[in-house]
């Protein structure tokens, strides 16, 4: 039950706590009263040594001295045998008192205060006082011994810890079931939050937690949660977009395969013709293979997988080499490159090339023809820029955001789409967050400029 309930983790929390406090109160209040009870003997004891002490110094004579006997054994006898007095010498006329209690040694007893334990373990410790008389007259010196039964006392301190133990144990019962019952109360806005989430309709868009009435412990808990329900629903509507782009994409491609093969078996054909056919059905095939292909690069792109051959490279040479491959559609609407700046980079040589080129596509496809494309390379401390620009006509703001998604083009009708399918862009995002980078696009006075970063440094 502790390792599945909050509530029940709290409320042993709070009993150990109190367990803990309440036996250190405890032991502390016994002790005082322990040192208490010791101090009123040693009062008792100095109280009765005074009383008596006088009439020993007093008397010298033997008469005195039998007066003095009678007058311990009145003491004793009037206080039911709880306080014993002693005189020790070594002249047996001097020495006064009753029997001494087994395991006391009168004579070994340090002058003041002594405790002595009884060999009886159900009797309790005598407490004496113990004092050294010089001699007078003819009269020799003595040792005067008081004690006390200290009983009384320890069965006040017994029954003190009965009754504390009992308070302590009925408190931490106490504590236990309120720290429970408070720990329940407590977790109430915990459950109310899970009733929400269960209520959540998978599928189902807008759905919040209402966040007003909670306490401000969980207040930023559920905003997360929300966080996570908006971006679940935009992963959503990207994926319902990107099913519908990918139906669109292959659809397109099959239906003319379909349409050109029934037109071509309706009836007879020559090889010619066959041949033609044959060679329009291949083109179709090649296009969704691209896509195929483009789509597979992605989803293997996002877990690292194609980053296997990296290397320390210049982005100069790598985007000469990227150039050169585009060298023959570039020629075609007699657009040139200019490549800015470089910088070493630690990449995977062919991914560079293939962001790159996609880039550099892109911007041929959409530049001014007879125009000048500049490939930008800049370093920072934490990341190396490289930047693509192409003069052209300016993208609205609105399109901006959204071109490096997937099947996403800034032309609805989808014109050019024999050739240009909509995954360039999303592969250079893809191979930039592989090296640790991400991608960027602005327009602005006639220029359009994409481009995307890469992390500064070795392995990450």
């Amino acid at each position: 039950m502790f390792r599945k309930s909050i509530s029940a983790r709290l409320a042993l929390m709070f009993t150990v706590a109190t367990v803990s406090m309440a036996l250190a109160y405890a032991v502390c209040l016994r002790v005082t009263l322990q040192e208490s009870l010791e101090k009123q003997m040693h009062n008792e004891l100095q109280f009765r040594y005074s009383l008596v002490e006088p009439m020993i110094v007093s008397r010298a004579s033997a008469y005195d001295w039998q007066l003095l006997k009678a007058k311990f054994v009145n003491l004793s006898t009037s206080e039911g045998g709880r306080v014993q007095y002693w005189i020790i010498s070594d002249d047996p006329f001097y020495h006064l008192g009753g029997p001494v209690p087994q395991g006391v040694n009168l004579r070994a007893l340090e002058d003041g205060f002594s405790k002595v334990d009884l060999p009886d373990a159900k009797k309790c410790p005598l407490f004496l006082m113990a004092s050294t008389l010089p001699a007078s007259g003819n009269r020799p010196a003595l040792r005067y011994v008081v004690a006390i039964d200290s009983t009384p006392y320890m069965g006040t301190l017994e029954e003190f810890t009965r009754v504390l133990l009992f308070i302590t144990f009925f408190g931490v019962i106490m504590v236990a079931l309120l720290g429970y019952w408070i720990s329940r109360a407590g977790m109430k806005p915990i459950k109310a939050l899970s009733a929400q989430s269960h209520q959540l309709v998978p599928g189902k868009q807008k759905q919040r937690l209402c966040i007003d009435s909670l306490p401000e412990e969980l207040h930023a808990l559920a905003e997360a949660f929300n966080g996570v329900l908006v971006r679940q629903e935009k992963a959503w509507e990207q994926l319902e977009s990107f099913n519908a782009d990918v139906a669109h994409e292959l659809k397109t491609p099959l239906t003319n395969l379909i349409g050109q093969t029934q037109l071509a078996l309706s009836r007879d054909r020559s090889v010619e013709q066959l041949q033609n056919m044959l060679g329009s059905n291949l083109e179709e095939l090649e296009r969704m293979s691209s896509i195929i292909n483009d789509m597979l690069f992605l989803s293997h792109a996002q877990t690292g997988k194609f980053a296997a051959q990296m290397a320390q490279v210049s982005l100069r040479n790598e985007s000469q080499k990227a150039a050169e491959y585009l060298e023959p559609s570039l020629t075609e609407r007699h657009l040139s490159v200019r490549i800015n700046g470089d910088a070493t980079a630690y990449v995977d040589r062919r991914l560079f090339t293939r962001s790159l080129a996609n880039l550099l596509s892109n911007g041929s496809r959409y530049a001014r023809e007879g125009s000048t494309i500049d490939i930008n390379i800049v370093q920072s401390e934490r990341f190396i820029s490289v930047s693509v620009l192409n003069e052209g006509a300016e993208i609205e703001s609105y399109h901006l955001e959204r071109l490096f998604e997937r099947f996403y083009r800034v032309d609805g009708s989808r014109t050019q789409s024999s050739s240009n399918h909509g995954l360039g862009l999303s592969i250079v995002k893809a191979i930039a967050l592989v090296h640790g980078g991400d991608v960027f696009v602005n327009s602005r006075d006639g220029v359009n400029t994409f481009g995307f970063t890469l992390a500064v440094g070795e392995k990450r």
